[in-house]
């Protein structure tokens, strides 16, 4: 489908063909034309009478000042990046414009981050500033981050001059745009200065386009540096993409037919759910039909894990997982995990559903039923005018309800054997966070093993309408490294709400580069490190291959003790305050000294001693040798 929308937007293909192919990969005739409409330059969403906002025109300005001037024109507000040789029109443009904001990193990491929390907090897309290939490649890990939860970024690199090209000058790289491309919805190197707001302009809106994800443009040095006589701005007003595509009409019959004669139904909430606000319409659908939800195994909260319909992660208990008759996939992937599954993970005689803007994923990893190439919202909100047309008020839901206080009350006494262990445990640690923390936080999570202890004792009231409850931010990429920038990109975006920071100490490495930023904008953030001194999931890894490394308990890459590294010393480098906790007694008033620094405006680490859980949790074997012993 974005294939077909770039074909469109390029003018390659007419509005009939576009439709028409998306018909073809079976969207409605009611969801093409709403896509043909939002990718049309004259879409603006105005009446039949009224006169759409017109384009503006510039004159004698040089390439780095037309960019930012449609930057400006477009209300964004932030440029995320670190300065380069080869960008020095564009940044020069920035000093007489003080409404367009330079957000410095010191690693292009961080910078990716950034952007893509404040495109998440805002439903905004953000632009981030690279230099050459060496800024590129520092960020492609990230960029898989916002490619996989198909986050709207446009990113743009600086590149030789025009004369320069094909010299194999410092940083050349020939092929420069096409770096990213597996994980970028277009790519593209800018032709010319007079270029650049309509390349800007299509980098917006195919980076928002269905399913969502960043673009790339390269930009030669002289781009930036030439004088334009006169181009075009053209409004944002007319150039935003809708991306919630609405269902076929008999796809909605048969997702309810499913779910009404189903007695155990499952809702499964994936990577769309990410980008689609839905929960309100998945528990009003849980409710109507006596469905479970879960979520994939890498996803944030995105449902409300205070409602009584709420399983967990889709999985973990086996015995559940045989007995739902009917799935219904919301979402991308089906299923995220690391190792394939010995037996499936939904029985074969149950209905399988699956919905997606990602026409490529739909069906990809399992049998399906109902394959629904839709948005996930305008999905739901049809199915639940579907039954209530039907008057479905409400069946048998007994069965999810037991099964839910059964797995209440076994996680609660779990935490409460757990309460006065001599080591921190992470049940504690999450309890204490969920009690002082305000009620409509933000929380971004990078927690890899610990994650479910996140969704088990970290409350999110289903009573609280969506804008008054907290919200969880996590990315499902397995790029690490992306929690503690994300969280002050999230945090720019809103900074009227509470902002957590929730890492593993193995994630926080890979992204500590981000303190530099924090503390250089008084971004106000509480970082909790849960710190057990390894990569827990690399010694799991290494117990499930059942080799050497399990038998002996000399797991090699895991330990990170041996330097301790001291985060809070860290931090104060950087001119942030901090402490490490290790006694389970003190949490409560870290806590509270944390939040009191954060509401003076400055962040704060909370370096946090936890357990180790499950096989070889005991060891302290690390792999060692001197070189001053050579």
């Amino acid at each position: 489908m974005f294939e077909y929308s770039k074909e469109f937007i390029d003018n390659k293909i007419d509005r009939r063909t576009f439709m028409s192919k998306l018909r073809d990969a079976g969207i409605s005739t009611v969801g093409a034309g709403t896509i043909a409409s939002s990718l049309s330059v004259n879409a603006a969403a105005i009446g039949a009478d009224e006169v759409p906002e017109q384009s503006r025109i510039v004159s004698g300005l040089t390439g780095g000042e037309v960019m930012a001037e449609f930057l400006i024109e477009w209300d964004v507000p932030y440029v995320f990046g670190l300065a380069g040789s080869e960008e020095v029109g564009f940044l020069d443009a920035l000093v007489d414009r003080p409404n367009l904001n330079y957000a410095t990193c010191i690693h292009e990491n961080a910078a990716m981050a950034m952007a893509d929390g404040y495109s998440r907090a805002t439903g905004k897309t953000s632009i981030v500033q690279l230099h050459s290939v060496a800024g590129a490649a520092y960020a492609l890990g990230q960029m898989v981050s916002c490619y996989r939860d198909r986050t709207p970024v446009v990113v743009t690199a600086g590149r030789q001059a025009t004369e320069y090209r094909g010299s194999n000058g410092f940083l050349e790289a020939p092929n420069l745009h096409k770096l990213p491309s597996d994980y970028a919805q277009w790519t593209w190197d800018v032709t010319s200065a007079q270029t650049i707001p309509e390349t800007l302009r299509r980098a917006f809106m195919l980076s928002e386009a269905p399913p969502g994800g960043p673009t790339f443009l390269t930009f030669s040095k002289d781009h930036w540096e030439t004088k334009v006589d006169n181009v075009e701005i053209i409004p944002r007003s007319r150039s935003k993409v809708d991306i919630d595509v609405a269902p076929r009409d008999e796809d909605v019959k048969r997702i309810v037919d499913y779910l009404v004669a189903a007695k155990r139904p499952m809702l499964f909430l994936d990577d769309d759910c990410v980008r689609h606000e839905i929960s309100a319409e998945v528990q009003e659908i849980a409710e109507l039909v006596g469905a479970a939800v879960s979520l994939g195994a890498r996803m944030p909260i995105v449902y409300p894990n205070t409602h009584s319909h709420f399983v967990g992660n889709f999985g973990i208990d086996q015995s559940l997982a045989q007995s739902i008759d009917c799935f219904w996939a919301l979402g991308g992937h089906m299923f995220k995990v690391v190792n394939k599954a010995k037996i499936p993970w939904v029985k074969r005689t149950a209905k399988i559903i699956h919905t997606s803007l990602a026409g490529s994923e739909v069906g990809r990893n399992y049998p399906v039923d109902l394959a629904c190439v839709a948005g996930v919202k305008a999905t739901t909100r049809a199915v639940i005018k579907e039954l209530k047309a039907r008057n479905i008020n409400g069946q048998d839901d007994s069965w999810v309800h037991e099964y839910s206080i059964k797995r209440r009350t076994m996680l609660d006494q779990k935490a409460n054997d757990e309460w006065d262990a001599p080591v921190i445990s992470t049940s504690r640690l999450m309890k204490e966070l969920d009690t002082q923390i305000a009620d409509d936080a933000l929380m971004t999570t990078e927690l890899i093993l610990s994650k479910y202890h996140f969704w088990d004792y970290f409350s999110i009231d289903h009573t609280k309408p969506f804008g008054e409850r907290r919200h969880n931010y996590a990315t499902n990429s397995g790029v690490l490294g992306w929690a503690l920038a994300a969280s002050i990109g999230i945090k720019m975006g809103r900074p009227d709400k509470e902002t957590w920071c929730l890492t593993g100490d193995g994630a926080f490495n890979f992204g500590s580069q981000a303190l530099w930023s924090a503390s250089r904008y008084d971004v106000p953030i509480g970082i909790v490190i849960f710190n057990n001194g390894e990569y827990g999931a690399n010694r799991k890894a290494q117990n499930f291959y059942k080799g050497r490394t399990s038998q002996t308990g000399n797991y090699i890459g895991v330990n990170l003790k041996h330097p301790d590294i001291q985060y809070a010393k860290m931090a104060e480098s950087y001119d942030i305050k901090g402490e490490r906790v290790e006694n389970p007694e003190d949490l409560k008033d870290a806590i509270a000294r944390c939040r009191a620094e954060m509401a003076r405006g400055r962040p704060y680490v909370l370096d946090v001693r936890i357990e180790r859980f499950g096989q070889g949790m005991d060891s302290e074997y690390y792999d060692y040798f001197s070189l001053a012993d050579e």
